[in-house]
């Protein structure tokens, strides 16, 4: 099964790598858990409302390097990470609000 990340505008999915860096992109499964922290997730990225299954993932691009541990050469996700990467929620609706305030009346 593909992995893709849950963040609406995230395009990384298993496999890919970033062409500027060629650096691998790992996925980690929402903690389901551990409610509190799964809370903490979902509010970071502003999906109120939102439940994630056992079948979605967060790709690595929304964890700062202090929410990892590299044991034997392998990226491990601490299990205290919480998210707090995330572009903006709609970049079209940014982009159109800031051209129509460009516009002379």
């Amino acid at each position: 099964m593909p992995r893709y990340c849950a963040v609406k505008v995230c395009r990384n999915r298993r496999g890919t790598a970033f062409k500027q860096e060629n650096k691998r992109i790992s996925f980690y499964p929402f903690p389901l858990h551990d409610k509190t922290r799964l809370q903490q997730w979902v509010i970071n990225m502003k999906r109120w409302g939102w439940t994630p299954s056992r079948h979605q993932y967060l790709c690595s691009e929304h964890f700062t390097d202090d929410c990892f541990d590299i044991r034997w050469g392998i990226r491990y996700l601490k299990n205290t990470a919480i998210p707090d990467i995330f572009p903006i929620e709609d970049v079209r609706i940014c982009l159109h609000l800031f051209c129509k305030s460009l516009q002379f009346h």
